[in-house]
């Protein structure tokens, strides 16, 4: 509990986080589209993941990590996943992304579907 202050250099209301929450974070989830957002905090030196449906949104190009899913969808998987992690692991993993490569991948799978959706 605390009061809100304009951490993100923004000039809307989406600023407003605590100092204990985004403040202090070094990776932050921008759960939607908010290319604001998630450049302002690439800029303050935070690791953004964003989860997005669409590969091709500024938010998804400007995240660290774009998971390309719907929300709902996506958290229980991603918490899923992190209960399997090694100790460190999750640091080598963040060490190694290369978020180019995986949004190519995801418009790919996008593209395989997509050619065969009216057979």
């Amino acid at each position: 509990s605390g009061n809100a202050e304009r951490i993100v250099p923004l000039s809307h209301d989406r600023a407003l986080s605590l100092p204990e929450g985004i403040g202090d974070a070094d990776l932050v989830l921008v759960p939607l589209e908010d290319g604001d957002r998630c450049a302002a905090l690439r800029k303050m030196g935070k690791t953004v993941i964003t989860i997005d449906l669409n590969p091709l949104s500024r938010t998804a190009r400007t995240a660290n990590l774009t998971i390309v899913d719907e929300v709902t969808r996506a958290i229980p998987a991603i918490t899923a996943a992190c209960t399997t992690l090694e100790p460190g692991e999750g640091e080598r993993l963040i060490a190694s992304l290369d978020n180019t490569y995986l949004l190519r991948a995801a418009i790919d799978e996008m593209r395989e579907n997509l050619s065969h959706a009216l057979e």
